[in-house]
Formats: structure tokens, sequence, C-alpha cells
């Protein structure tokens, strides 16, 4: 969904509903939620003894007349979010935790606490209540035709607050709309609970449905699932479960917070031993499918961002490229099929600056990236 970006006028307005609420200029967890949901954000932050702030349009933007929390107050916020007592003993004990929360008000947000200097510290993710179709979102169109197979691998890659839950979870709608399938999701933590329509859902959470990634992998062969949701590939033992699922007959949606094509294709043959690379690079030419890499960018023609995306499929000449590990030839690849629905990130950049969607300028970073 667009996000609002911020001004100078709506950053007084938004301190100033902050602090109406407040006596002595205290913030609850309950107004920064409510103001998140009144000012469009993607994020809230909040930190002992730091300012609050929230992100909206992609910005960061402070709450300037909202007290710096206590440690008294960020204690309350960080017990209104778990409020289970052995919760809070384990965040103690690991010093960092992330989890699904569902406010009063229904609005699901994704949790992350921390300690930083000794402090208390959060953010907060809100998720939309309603999951936006691929067209909504600009995913091209050529893609979903991936999400009919029987098997195989489809990598959703970019950066940290790129999209990439949002793009996933689009993809689950589509089947859900279109597909008798069971789809079984393992996330850390689960953002978005889906209502089975066509499809079947069964969604697992690391830490209160399964101990760990590699269990619930090892588990997935034997529940009977079409669709494997994996939330993030970062291990081998993770890359080489996934692997084994879509050798053994699945369709795998995973995520990589990788920049391109080409990085991510690296990252995962490096994540195995010198000795196992080949290995890995024939398997990974036999079991990807489909990759799709996306960054989000600020509009120009309204408000909000954009996703700029790099899709590329499997065909002879990629095929061969992973196999042989040559990946600093997969953006020429990419390039020349064109024709199949394929496009490099530079590309769609340079075609959002065309139709004045984005700037030149941001369009530019895309195409230095690959100079």
């Amino acid at each position: 969904m667009p996000l609002q970006p911020n001004s100078s006028s709506q950053n007084t307005a938004m301190a100033t509903s902050a602090a109406s609420e407040n006596k002595g200029g205290r913030t609850t967890l309950n107004q920064l939620v409510n103001l998140c949901i009144e000012k469009e954000a993607s994020d809230i932050h909040f930190r002992e003894g730091g300012k609050l702030a929230l992100r909206v349009g992609g910005k960061i933007v402070f709450i300037e007349n909202a007290d710096p929390l206590s440690r008294e107050d960020a204690k309350a916020m960080v017990d209104a979010l778990l409020p289970n007592l052995d919760e809070r003993a384990r965040f103690e004990k690991d010093r960092e935790s992330d989890f699904s929360y569902t406010h009063t008000n229904a609005v699901n947000f994704r949790v992350n606490l921390f300690y930083q200097q000794g402090k208390l510290a959060g953010v907060m993710r809100m998720i939309s209540k309603h999951v936006l179709s691929m067209d909504e979102l600009g995913i091209p169109e050529s893609l979903k035709k991936f999400l009919s197979l029987r098997e195989g691998l489809i990598l959703v890659c970019g950066p940290a607050g790129s999209g990439r839950s949002t793009t996933i979870q689009s993809m689950l709608r589509h089947i859900n709309e279109n597909y008798v399938k069971h789809i079984l999701t393992i996330e850390n933590p689960i953002e978005y609970v889906f209502e089975d329509q066509k499809s079947m859902f069964t969604q697992r959470e690391l830490g209160k449905d399964t101990l760990s990634m590699t269990s619930a992998l090892q588990s997935a062969l034997r529940e009977d699932a079409n669709v494997v949701v994996v939330s993030e590939i970062n291990t081998l033992d993770t890359l080489d479960n996934v692997l084994k699922l879509v050798e053994t007959g699945h369709l795998v949606i995973a995520s990589m917070a990788t920049r391109d094509a080409t990085q991510t294709l690296e990252r995962m043959v490096n994540l195995y031993p010198q000795d196992l690379r080949k290995q890995a690079q024939d398997r990974i030419s036999h079991t990807l499918i489909a990759l799709v890499a996306q960054d989000l960018v600020q509009r120009t023609d309204q408000p909000g961002l954009i996703a700029v995306f790099e899709l590329m499929f499997m065909n002879q000449s990629i095929h061969s490229i992973i196999r042989r590990g040559n990946f600093i030839q997969l953006h020429t690849a990419i390039q020349a099929a064109s024709a199949e629905g394929m496009i490099t990130m530079d590309n769609y950049a340079y075609q959002l600056a065309e139709r004045g969607v984005i700037t030149q300028a941001d369009a530019t970073e895309y195409i230095q990236r690959e100079e």
C-alpha cells in the first residue's frame, strides 16, 4: 500500500497528536500504535532514553513533543508486547526477540525487541490487514505461471525493508484464489494469517510452533504440503533442506536478503564448503525456476513508494551459467532474454523514470551498479 510522504506540517501534526494524549509528555504503546495507524506509518521505533519515531513514506520522522522513554516506560512497552512471563524470560536471556503481535484494535505487527548499549529498544512493523494482489503491486505478469507448477524453487530477494514479505504474501494470495493446494509456511514471525479459499494453509512460527528452521523443514517432508514457504534462507542448513524439498517434489517459495540475481547465486553457492560448490551449482541449476529481486524507491508521480524489480527465469543459457559458476554473466543473460519476460533492475528503473514514476537520479543509481 502506498505510504504518505512526510512534510514539515505533517511532522508538527504528528508531534502534537502524540503529545496531546500524554500526561507530562509520556507516551504509551497504545498511543504509538494509534499514531502509526493515523499517519499510515510502516514502522514504529522506540528506545529507552531516546526519541520516539515512525517511518512514514520511507522516511524516519521523530515525534518531537514526546519525552524520551524512561526505563520504566520502555519496560512497560516490552511487558505489553510480551505478556507471557516465559517469553519475557527468554528475551532477557537471549537479549533479542522476533515475534508477531496483535494489538487490541486487531492490527498486526512484526516486532523485534533488542538491547542497545544496555538499554531496551524495539522496532514494530505494521502488517496490512489486506494482502495486495500481484497486479496491485506491479509484479510482472510473467511470474504468475510459475505459481501453478508442481515443483521448483522461487526466490524473492532484496535488502531489508524492500517489501519481500509483501510480495510473497501476494503470491500466496494468487495461489489461494486459483489453485487447490496445501500451503505450509515456516515464518519468523508469522505476519499475516491467511484464510483458506481454494487452498489450505498451515502456518508455523519459529520459536512457537517449531524449535528450529531445520526441524520444521525436515518435518515438512511428512506434512503432505504442495507449496512450502520459507521466511528466509540465511544458513547452509536451511538452503540444503530447501533444495531437498524441491528435489522431493515440492514448490518452495523462499526469501533471501540479497540485492539481485548475481549476488543471490553467489551467496547460495558460497554457503557451501569449497569442495561442495560444484555440486551445489548443479543442484541449484536444476531446482531454481524463478528469481525476483526488488527494491523500493520514492515515487515522484504520487505519494508513496514503488518497487523496482529484477526478474530471472531458468532457461538454457542461465542454467549453463549457474552450472559453471560464471555468475558475472547473469546480468547480460537476463537482458538478452527480455522477450521471455525477464528484466534487469536497471532496465526496470529506467522504464519507471521514462514514465515519470521515479526520478532519473534514482534510476541512474541502479544503472551505475552494473557498470
